[in-house]
């Protein structure tokens, strides 16, 4: 998917080891920085944003739902603020 200039393909680990070298430019600790980890968070996001979990499935190429799930484990912060933005009685009452 991904070319250098001359057209030679990009290895999946090229790819990995960059991420991770611009991880420790950022100074980014205790987290790990790779495409894997890109993937998850933009999951997490997309279903913040207020994204379908159906769609999401398709997104990802997951036959499944629970693997959709394991993505997009959200931590109690996240699922309070998400009651906060779609709850009736926080926004009607």
């Amino acid at each position: 998917m991904f070319v250098t200039v001359d057209g030679t393909p990009i290895s999946k680990r090229y790819v990995q080891e960059l991420i991770q070298d611009y991880g420790e430019t950022a100074h980014i600790r205790d987290v790990r920085v790779s495409p894997h980890t890109f993937r998850h968070t933009m999951a997490k996001y997309y279903i913040l944003a207020g994204g379908d979990i159906f769609s999401l499935q398709k997104i990802l190429g997951h036959s499944t739902l629970d693997m959709v799930r394991r993505y997009v484990e959200l931590f109690s912060t996240d699922v309070q603020r998400q009651h906060r933005k779609f709850s009736f009685l926080e926004n009607h009452m």
